[in-house]
């Protein structure tokens, strides 16, 4: 059975900056990731954990854990109302 490693985003960007030095992840874009679920999380109190090694596996193939986006092509009605 194998270990999971569960970090907050702050320390999976500590540990990701302890292998690469020079990654360009930021905090954000982790954050971002979450937020859009392509980076599965665990609500724990008041913050996040994630599975770290779920990070990098996204960092090595980042359009396969993208959801798909349906094409849209033309022009879309936009309702006025949405500004309000």
């Amino acid at each position: 059975m194998s270990t999971v490693r569960m970090r907050f985003p702050a320390q999976a960007l500590e540990e990701l900056r302890k292998d690469d030095p020079a990654t360009p992840v930021t905090l954000n874009m982790i954050r971002t990731l979450i937020r859009r679920g392509i980076i599965p999380s665990v609500q724990v109190g008041r913050g996040r954990l994630i599975n770290y090694d779920a990070l990098l596996a996204y960092l090595e193939r980042p359009t396969e854990g993208e959801p798909k986006h349906e094409q849209v092509h033309g022009i879309r009605r936009v309702d006025e109302r949405a500004g309000v």
